[in-house]
């Protein structure tokens, strides 16, 4: 099922940026004279962090809510969970940010949550937000590190009822829910402005930063693949069957995370719903307010 939600635009801060129109023209040329040149250059940019420590993107702890803070690849991963101020047991939701993001991306949606009476655990990986430095250093991390954090969350506090997760955090919360032995089809999964991952994923991705022709391409996808240790088609959404309910949030002009991908998801999962909106970009999905009802909404099997 789809449905369409024309929102006002709402200014927040970019992690994905294109490159200046001379590093573009520098690409679009090396693609013909020095593709393994660039090839070598985007593999450190790929796995580089959009801020160092100094200038990350942050969240703060919610008045009320117990902060913690678990082991994970040898540092912490800094996280708070948020119950409301009632008895008995609150379905328990997991908010994942995508790359380079933090527990400050779910600001809004997890006041909404928590005030629907759903207690959440927002985390971040390492190298993000508030946690500590991961394997790789401050500004370097990959995939499978964001992962590992959703392994270590899923063994602190269980199984949750619902997922909400952006951008890269959709691929790293599922391959870590299915690596973790979760049965996926109890869970309720809301991705908003999925990131694929694979070839295809990586290619529009990096596209949207400086244009990446064939041959460079073909050489950066080895380098990746050798960094990180993983070949890049296992580090997809495709493939993976996802038969419970999957709530996928997209806008039509998202640039480092084509809305076609979403919609394909959509398309691939039995119970999926595409939320295609449009004017919200890539990262205002995060806080716009017919957004946020549709994930209450989800949530609650409405």
């Amino acid at each position: 099922m789809t449905s369409t939600a024309s929102t006002p635009v709402v200014k927040k801060k970019s992690t994905t940026v294109r490159a200046p129109w001379y590093v573009r023209s520098g690409f679009s040329a090396a693609e013909r004279v020095a593709p393994a040149r660039a090839a070598k250059v985007l593999c450190e940019l790929w796995f580089r962090l959009p801020a160092g420590p100094e200038k990350r993107l942050r969240g703060e702890a919610p008045a009320g809510a117990h902060v913690f803070e678990l082991e994970c690849l040898g540092t912490n991963l800094w996280g708070f969970d948020w119950a409301p101020e009632t008895t008995g047991e609150a379905p328990l939701v997991y908010l994942v940010h995508g790359w380079g993001g933090s527990t400050g991306d779910f600001k809004f949606i997890a006041a909404n949550l928590v005030a629907s009476g759903y207690r959440v655990v927002a985390f971040d990986a390492p190298s993000h937000g508030n946690a500590g430095p991961g394997p790789w250093g401050e500004r370097h991390a990959n995939g499978l590190h964001l992962i590992e954090a959703m392994n270590v969350v899923l063994e602190k506090f269980g199984t949750p009822y619902g997922v909400v997760a952006h951008s890269m955090g959709a691929l790293s919360a599922v391959h870590g829910l299915h690596q973790s032995g979760v049965d996926t089809t109890a869970v309720r999964i809301a991705m908003l402005a999925p990131f694929i991952g694979g070839q295809e994923g990586f290619r529009d991705t990096i596209g949207a930063i400086v244009p990446v022709g064939p041959r460079i391409f073909e050489r950066l996808v080895p380098l990746g693949e050798a960094k990180s240790g993983v070949k890049l088609d296992d580090f997809s959404l495709r493939g993976i069957e996802l038969d419970g309910p999957v709530l996928i949030v997209h806008d039509q002009g998202d640039r480092p995370n084509p809305f076609r991908h979403g919609k394909a998801l959509a398309d691939a999962w039995p119970n999926a719903e595409l939320m295609a909106t449009t004017g919200l970009g890539h990262r205002k999905v995060l806080m716009n307010p017919a957004v946020g009802f549709r994930i209450r909404s989800f949530l609650k099997g409405e």
